[in-house]
């Protein structure tokens, strides 16, 4: 670091730390308790919100023209970030993207802890300010109608996977049976559609071998899993048709209670898909 840069880094750090902002007290809180009620009065209002999946980039925006030095506090523990078009941070993560008069701190692969308030200061007289409240989302996947779903054999079944708290596309989402992906199988009669919120997995024709755990799991997000129940389909004798109706009626009522016995899981453990343990 040469002797401009120094000054310039002493100058910045010098005016944040010994002149609190609109002759407020520092507060001695423990650094997690920083939030929008420390930003003065005048500008609490327009305090800007971003929001942000974990894993993903944040983008905070600063607008400002004309002279001046442009730095990127974070308020939770008062670093220093960014100075001008340079990372102050020993984080690499926190960079710059600079074009005037646009000064958007950018946030690379967020973490949890990066939520917060942070503070766009413009080395002028007076000082400005702008803030920008991080909010950190955990993005994960959900498959309607799971985690159980019972579907007759020859039929058609639809699974969507969607995106919940996401805030960026995947790159991509794979499906699983079994633990094993599917995508790229090319099985008569199932096939892998995108879907403006995440990927739906299509079979036009269900056979007893699709009777399994099924998961889908995007890049940038927690996987969902169901578990698919196909129910055989039955042939009905002849004197089905004709016959006793006191003997279809007792054969109605063996399979409707054999399907509530189904519906409450008298299933082999084994099977089941718990909804927050979805391994690949």
């Amino acid at each position: 670091m040469d002797a401009v840069q120094l000054f310039l880094v002493l100058l910045a750090s010098s005016r944040y730390f010994l002149h609190p902002i609109d002759g407020a007290v520092r507060s001695e809180k423990p650094a997690n308790e920083e939030n929008r009620n420390n930003v003065p009065s005048s500008v609490a209002a327009s305090v800007k919100d971003v929001l942000a999946q974990s894993g993903g980039n944040a983008m905070l925006p600063c607008r400002f023209s004309g002279p001046g030095i442009v730095t990127w506090i974070r308020r939770k523990d008062r670093q220093l970030l960014t100075l001008g078009t340079g990372t102050h941070a020993i984080d690499t993560r926190f960079v710059v993207v600079s074009n005037s008069p646009d000064w958007t701190l950018l946030i690379k692969n967020v973490k949890r802890d990066d939520a917060g308030l942070y503070e766009c200061q413009i080395q002028t007289e007076p000082v400005q300010q702008r803030f920008i409240e991080l909010r950190v989302t955990e993005a994960y996947s959900v498959i309607p109608g799971g985690p159980d779903l019972h579907v007759k054999q020859g039929s058609s079944l639809r699974l969507e996977c969607q995106l919940i708290a996401s805030t960026e596309a995947p790159s991509f989402i794979f499906w699983y049976r079994e633990g094993r992906m599917i995508n790229y199988d090319n099985e008569p009669g199932v096939r892998v559609e995108a879907s403006k919120n995440g990927s739906i997995l299509v079979v036009d024709k269900v056979k007893l071998s699709h009777d399994a755990n099924y998961t889908c799991s995007p890049s940038n997000a927690k996987p969902a899993c169901i578990m698919i129940h196909v129910i055989e389909e039955e042939e009905k004798p002849a004197a089905m048709h004709g016959g006793d109706r006191r003997n279809a009626t007792s054969r109605a009522s063996i399979n409707v209670m054999l399907i509530f016995l189904t519906f409450l899981g008298i299933r082999a453990s084994s099977r089941l898909c718990p909804r927050q343990t979805c391994a690949t």
